[in-house]
């Protein structure tokens, strides 16, 4: 099942900041690693009384690097995945409209993280809480998150009507993101581990190896290892999320909100900065109003929906 996509109304959004920080993180991870290899290649050439690194010293460079990149996105993504949300003042509100899209992020994380997704909006959508604090709907959906930002209005991506996403979260995001980086550090420890100790093998086994190729086992030795403590750390993370959905019901909670109803929902207000733009996530709690294909509605019965919000009845139908 796939999610809800919106597009932006304003032109200068970056849907993708979120990547490009964890970008930063994987080519500073992969500089740090590199030049670390390279010190350690030199150091070795050095001893060796030849100084050059030649084409061992290279390849350890590259491993050097790749483990570097490897480990710079699973704690990046980490740290990118806890920070990404910003919640607004104040942090709850109320809103109603029509619910133009429902969907789950369906797969396997880091590529997908389980949620629920939602669209509200449409010309019923309207502010119901808090009323005192001088919100708008177009606040709402547009205002910088305090400390971090901007925001942009989006629309419905399948009706092309404004809109504010809105969210359940699944545990498999939380616990995935967990769980590879802590895999990945550990898959570089047990890494190191595994190629000294096939060093030393090779040692006995040959009367001695160079330093150089000894060097470049290890950095291949921590390279796999990452990769393959990460995708473990990442597949047992998504499996005790997975658990936990069942405990908390969240499928349940989801398949509740169906899209073409008229519903009202409560959550948190936050700007989701990799996105960059505003949502109700999580949301707390989720009332039918009535469900009546508003989300293919014409203009003067999208009058009437306006008006069922506001009183919580259709004035030309039977109450929900």
């Amino acid at each position: 099942m796939a999610g809800c996509e919106v597009n932006n109304q304003e032109p200068g959004r970056n849907p993708d900041a979120g990547e490009g920080r964890v970008l930063g993180w994987v080519w500073g991870g992969a500089a740090l690693g590199g030049l670390l290899a390279y010190l350690n290649a030199a150091n070795i050439a050095d001893l060796a009384a030849g100084g050059e690194v030649g084409l061992l010293g290279l390849g350890i460079i590259i491993f050097g690097a790749a483990a570097g990149a490897e480990l710079g996105f699973a704690i990046g993504f980490a740290v990118n995945w806890f920070d990404r949300l910003f919640t607004q003042n104040p942090s709850t509100i109320t809103l109603s409209g029509c619910v133009l899209c429902a969907g789950k992020n369906s797969g396997f994380p880091p590529f997908n993280d389980n949620d629920w997704t939602f669209n509200l909006g449409g010309p019923s959508l309207t502010l119901e809480f808090p009323l005192d604090a001088g919100l708008t709907v177009d606040e709402v959906r547009t205002r910088d998150a305090p400390g971090d930002g901007p925001a942009y209005a989006v629309v419905d991506a399948g009706s092309g009507q404004p809109a504010l996403h809105c969210e359940i979260s699944s545990h498999i995001g939380d616990y995935a993101a967990v769980g590879g980086a802590v895999g990945a550090v550990a898959g570089a420890v047990a890494g190191a581990i595994a190629g000294a100790a096939i060093c030393a093998a090779l040692a006995l086994a040959t009367f001695g190896i160079g330093g150089l190729i000894c060097a470049l086992i290890v950095a291949i030795a921590i390279a796999v290892g990452i990769a393959a403590g990460y995708f473990a750390g990442d597949a047992i993370g998504a499996l005790a999320g997975y658990i936990a959905d069942q405990i908390d019901d969240l499928d349940d909670r989801g398949e509740a909100i169906h899209r073409g109803c008229l519903m009202r929902f409560t959550g948190r207000w936050v700007t989701d900065s990799s996105h960059q733009h505003n949502e109700i996530h999580d949301i707390a709690s989720a009332q039918l109003i009535e469900c009546n294909g508003c989300d293919t509605a014409t203009g003067q019965s999208s009058q009437g929906l306006i008006a069922a919000v506001g009183i919580g009845r259709h004035p030309t139908g039977l109450d929900p």
